[in-house]
């Protein structure tokens, strides 16, 4: 599972939203959920988020692997690493 951590007001999650839908797409057997910092705060905080966007590569409810700015290629390696395992 992918979250993306993301904020209206964010220009670097405006930029990888697109990039996220494809990736979404590509890896149909990865669920991707996208939580608005703004709506849902505690969610943000309990995880420790503190820069957006943020994603966090959770594996059976546990945390594996997180990637913080539009760093997209970075993302897509975590991805493809953890979904093969």
């Amino acid at each position: 599972m992918v979250i993306d951590y993301t904020a209206s007001w964010c220009e670097p999650c405006k930029f990888m939203e697109p990039i996220i839908k494809t990736m979404a797409s590509k890896y149909t057997d990865v669920d991707f959920i996208n939580i608005d910092v703004d709506e849902l705060s505690d969610v943000m905080q309990e995880f420790g988020v503190q820069a957006m966007p943020t994603f966090l590569l959770l594996k059976q409810g546990k945390e594996v692997e997180r990637v913080v700015e539009a760093k997209k290629d970075e993302l897509e390696k975590k991805i493809q690493i953890h979904k093969a395992v």
